[in-house]
């Protein structure tokens, strides 16, 4: 079968490896439909999140068709469509005991694309407990969407907004963006998002929630939205982790700005409105416990309407193009705002088809 496999940054090739089979009782070996592009492997891919160990398989937002089952499994059986958690824990350290497993102390050899061969293949292969059987009224394309929808809802949890008429910002239309949207909106929030490219904004406008908006600009959101050119910041949240120092003065009382890009980047901020203010900056990703099963839950239900976020689904062996709609440009080794109407990218090994 063929593997995206990690080399370096920038050095990233498709390889010729065996088919993977079932190894241990419990293990589940999946055919892989679908694999989402996240921004983690973007930032893998362009050194800008120098995290992947040499060698492992990129890929973990993934959907697809059970394989092989070990002996002692019985909660799902061969043929069965599924959604995969790729954040395996060990539940025994103090980090899993006080529910916080997306830090697991034990959790190096077993993350997904990063230090763990990863879903941008033809097969993977885990553990029963975590594959999902997807309801066959379900889409593969759209259980791909539970793990970024489950960090999601890690970040939601987190936020205490002051009023559910609070002020609520996401900027950058992305598919953490738009996910974001979507979930404070069912938190009771009305939020408005914030997109400079044109392409994505148009993309982003369709896809939103009744009720909310998308604007190229923090100044037209204030002025067509809120009818305010100084319309409070009560709550910010900022996929592209580069906005804290220039909005941090800007935060009411009480606000809280939330990041959750995965970018290096310096800020000075002044602490005397940290305290005076009562303000909070919060950092989120990953999963935490139960927001696998609870980002299952939304897109199973319709909650979420995770499809409609998909803007493209690429071959593998074309996987430069769907990196590149996301603004990694892999030979020229560029990596910036996307240029093209794109928002979830799925990688397909197989056929594009369900």
């Amino acid at each position: 079968m063929k593997a995206l496999k990690y080399r370096a940054p920038w050095d990233v090739e498709l390889t010729e490896i065996p088919d993977l089979h079932v190894i241990g009782d419990d293990d589940v070996v999946v055919d892989i439909k679908f694999c989402g592009v996240c921004g983690t492997d973007l930032g893998i891919v362009s050194g800008s999140y120098p995290v992947a160990v040499p060698g492992v398989t990129l890929g973990h937002e993934a959907s697809g068709i059970i394989a092989e089952t070990g002996p002692a499994v019985t909660g799902v059986t061969v043929g069965d469509r599924v959604v995969i958690n790729p954040t395996p824990y060990c539940g025994r350290c103090r980090m899993c005991r006080t529910q916080r497993i997306n830090h697991c102390v034990n959790k190096h050899g077993t993350e997904s694309g990063v230090s763990y061969d990863g879903a941008y293949a033809g097969r993977y292969r885990t553990t029963s407990a975590f594959v999902h059987r997807v309801p066959d009224d379900v889409s593969l394309r759209a259980a791909a969407l539970t793990e970024p929808l489950s960090c999601v809802v890690a970040g939601a949890r987190k936020l205490q907004p002051p009023s559910l008429s609070a002020f609520t910002y996401v900027f950058g239309a992305g598919p953490l963006g738009l996910l974001y949207t979507w979930v404070l909106s069912l938190k009771g929030l009305t939020p408005v998002v914030i997109e400079h490219s044109p392409a994505r904004l148009e993309f982003a406008r369709d896809r939103l929630p009744d009720g909310t908006a998308a604007y190229a600009s923090l100044e037209e959101a204030r002025s067509k939205y809120f009818n305010d050119p100084d319309a409070p910041l009560d709550i910010v949240v900022d996929t592209t982790s580069a906005l804290l120092e220039e909005l941090f003065p800007q935060l009411a009382p009480g606000g809280t700005y939330m990041s959750i890009g995965l970018k290096e980047r310096s800020a000075a901020i002044d602490t005397m409105l940290l305290a005076d203010r009562s303000l909070s900056i919060i950092g989120s990703i990953d999963s935490l416990h139960g927001s696998f099963d609870e980002a299952f839950h939304l897109i199973t239900t319709g909650r979420i309407p995770a499809e409609r976020l998909v803007s493209h689904v690429i071959p593998l062996d074309d996987f430069k193009t769907g990196f590149a709609a996301l603004g990694c440009d892999v030979d020229g080794r560029r990596f910036g705002p996307a240029d093209q109407a794109s928002c979830k990218v799925l990688i397909a090994p197989g056929d594009l088809d369900e």
